[in-house]
Parts: C-alpha cells; sequence; structure tokens
C-alpha cells in the first residue's frame, strides 16, 4: 500500500472508530433492557404458580432497586479510573448470569430465597452499565451531549417495546425461553463491549485519590428525584386506575394499559431518537420544556374520558420525559467536565433508582385512598420539578447547546 493510500486508510479508521464504538453502546444498553423485560414479563407469572404472594414478587423486583442506589456511584467513579469498557462488560456479564439462574429457577420450580439471588446478582453489578454507557457517549460527543445521551434514552425505549413484544411470542414455549434468549444477547453484547469500547479519558492521579463535590450538581439531582417519583407512582397503579376508571374486564383493561406504556415509550423514543437534534435548545431549556409537557401529559391522563384519550396522554408523558431525561442528563455531563462523567452519571442513577422506589411505593399506597392518587402526584411532582429546574439551574449548562 502507497504512503498516501495508508494515510487515508489510517484517517478513515479514526473517522469511523467513534460510530464504531457508539453502535456497541447502544447495542449493550438495548440488549440489556430487552433482557430485564424478560424478567419483569415472566417473574410474576412464574411466582403465581409456584405460590409466591404478589409482596414476595414485588419484593424480588425491589431488590434490584435498591442495590442500583447503593452501589451506582461507585460504579460511575470505578469507570472514570478504569476506562468504560470493563465496567460495563462487568455489568452485562452480571445481567447474562443472572437470567440464565432464573431461566434454570423457572425450569426447577425456583423458590423465593433462590430468585431473590438471581436478582440480587443483577441489582449489585447491572448498575455499572448506565452510568458507564452514558459517560461513554458524552466523551464521544463533547459538543453535542444533549444529542448523544439521548440516544441512550432512545435505546432503552424501543427496547422497551421489544422487549415485551419478544417475550409475549415464545411465551408459549416456556418461560424459561424468552429469559435464557435474554441471557444470550447480553453475553454478546458483553463480548462486543470487551472488543469494540476503548477506555475513555482516566482521570489523572490527583482525581484519584480525591474526589470533591461537583459543583452544582445539586439541584439538578432534586429535579431528577422529584421527576422520577412522580413516574414511578405511575408504574405500578396504570393497569389498577384503567381498570377502575373505565369499568373494564381484566383482559381488557391488560391490554390499554399496555398500550398506555407502549404510548409512553414510543413518545420518548421517538423525542430522544429524532426530535432532540433537531431542537435549537440548550440542555436546561429541554430540562424545563419537557418537565411542563409532562405536566401537560398527567392532566390530561386525569380528565381522559375514554382509554384512548388516556394512552394519548401516556405518549404525551413519554415526549416530555424523553425531553427532560435528555437535558437532564447532558447538564449534568457538563458539569462533570473531562475527567468526572462516570462521577456524576453514577451520582444521577443512585439518585433516580430511589425515587422511583419512592414513588411506586406512594402511589401504591395512596392508590386505595383515591384512584387518581398517582396521576395527581405526577402533576404535582412535574410542577414542582420545573420550578426547581429554573431555580437552580446552572450559568455552564443554561449557556451551552445541545
Amino acid at each position: 500500500m502507497r504512503g498516501n493510500d495508508l494515510s487515508f486508510h489510517c484517517r478513515a479508521q479514526r473517522r469511523d472508530a467513534p460510530r464504531v464504538q457508539t453502535t456497541i453502546v447502544l447495542f449493550a444498553v438495548f440488549a440489556a433492557t430487552v433482557a430485564n423485560s424478560t424478567v419483569f414479563a415472566t417473574l410474576g407469572l412464574h411466582g403465581r404458580s409456584v405460590g409466591l404472594s404478589e409482596l414476595e414478587v414485588g419484593a424480588i423486583f425491589a431488590s434490584s432497586g435498591v442495590l442500583f442506589f447503593l452501589t451506582s456511584s461507585h460504579w460511575g467513579r470505578l469507570s472514570d479510573r478504569i476506562g468504560r469498557g470493563p465496567v460495563m462488560a462487568a455489568g452485562l456479564a452480571a445481567t447474562a448470569l443472572s437470567l440464565f439462574l432464573f431461566a434454570g429457577l423457572y425450569a426447577a420450580g425456583g423458590t423465593f430465597l433462590a430468585l431473590l439471588l438471581a436478582r440480587a446478582i443483577y441489582g449489585l453489578l447491572a448498575g455499572s452499565l448506565q452510568p458507564a454507557a452514558t459517560a461513554c457517549m458524552a466523551d464521544t460527543a463533547v459538543e453535542r451531549r444533549a444529542s448523544a445521551v439521548a440516544l441512550i434514552g432512545a435505546s432503552v425505549g424501543i427496547a422497551s417495546i421489544a422487549g415485551p413484544l419478544f417475550a409475549a411470542s415464545v411465551a408459549g414455549l416456556g418461560l424459561a425461553v424468552p429469559v435464557a434468549a435474554g441471557g444470550i444477547l447480553t453475553a454478546l453484547a458483553a463480548a462486543a463491549t470487551l472488543a469494540g469500547v476503548r477506555e475513555g479519558p482516566r482521570q489523572p492521579v490527583w482525581a484519584r485519590t480525591a474526589t470533591p463535590p461537583v459543583e452544582g450538581l445539586a439541584p439538578y439531582l432534586a429535579v431528577g428525584f422529584t421527576m422520577i417519583l412522580g413516574f414511578g407512582a405511575l408504574q405500578p397503579t396504570t393497569a389498577f386506575y384503567v381498570q377502575d376508571r373505565f369499568a373494564l374486564e381484566t383482559a381488557a383493561a391488560v391490554r390499554q394499559a399496555s398500550l398506555a406504556s407502549a404510548g409512553f415509550a414510543a413518545g420518548s423514543f421517538v423525542v430522544q431518537g429524532f426530535v432532540i437534534r433537531l431542537l435549537p435548545l440548550r440542555p436546561q431549556q429541554l430540562l424545563s420544556f419537557g418537565l411542563a409537557v409532562c405536566l401537560l401529559g398527567a392532566g390530561g391522563g386525569l380528565v381522559a374520558p375514554e382509554p384512548e384519550a388516556l394512552i394519548a396522554a401516556f405518549g404525551v408523558m413519554g415526549a416530555g420525559y424523553g425531553l427532560a431525561q435528555s437535558g437532564l442528563t447532558a447538564s449534568v455531563s457538563i458539569l462533570g467536565g473531562e475527567h468526572r462523567q462516570g462521577q456524576v452519571a453514577g451520582r444521577l442513577q443512585a439518585v433516580l433508582s430511589a425515587a422511583w422506589i419512592v414513588g411506586a411505593l406512594g402511589g401504591s399506597a395512596l392508590y386505595p385512598f383515591a384512584i387518581a392518587a398517582p396521576l395527581l402526584i405526577a402533576a404535582g411532582a412535574m410542577t414542582i420539578a420545573v420550578m426547581l429546574s429554573y431555580a437552580g439551574a446552572s450559568p455552564a449548562t443554561a449557556q451551552i447547546r445541545r
């Protein structure tokens, strides 16, 4: 190969490397989300078949949220120190192992403690994936962080649609089949991540021995907690609300509630995958505007006269969530600078995990007293979050564009 040809070939490889890495990161997030959704789709049915109570099934799910809250900050800081690839691969490998254990326990009639252990493996290690993946996207797109990190949300959104559809299509072969397939997909993602994700910028020595608080981060964590608390109140109660509000039979209620969830996921996916990059808005503007759209969707859900209107309202909330999440993540990423992307992403995930738990418990506890309580919580939370987003905006994030 001639000198000029070799130089051109090397430049082309350097241009293609970030694209390949981005593809691998998005595939990893997609695979992990699809895999996790197979557990959500099957664990309740398996639990009922072996005599587990609803509380026991809920405790298995909640265990991973608690462990995410406890470990995410650690994983984010570790990705700053040793690189993104190894930390992501560890989370993906743990997800695969957890799913293979679930598949075996489904076939053997697993007990509560065994299922809890399988989920704990996921909760302890899989919290590494999202902070490291978000930090990796921020590393490769410093000038357009909102657009870059929005692709993470888009990957989660489309996987949230694809995962349940896949689980439903193969569940007739046995509950273990979709879970085992999810394990295989995640194992492939782990291998691809080890092979194709570069380490990213490592922290200098001084940052490894002293990690002072990130200035301006607390207000955004407060906004994120408040926003996700509102959505968390809706997650376990939507099917009940649909049935009770519109007097539907169980099968019809499940179908309409599933469509509402799919509408939310579709709205989020479209916004994060396509719309964000077209909007001339700064991260803080995306955050505030998205929260206002979420508030509009929650209000629409409260007054929806028919299930179809409720589905549309959830689609609006999903679009608002896509805007707000992208603005929030990009704002936090800007504050992290060059050497603390993993740290701030881990802190954010820990806070959001806590918010999901608090919101789900609050919505479930208040629902028996008023079926509209979860939607009222969501509307109130979005109102407070909008005010917090304006009051606590950092000058740095207010001035930097997407």
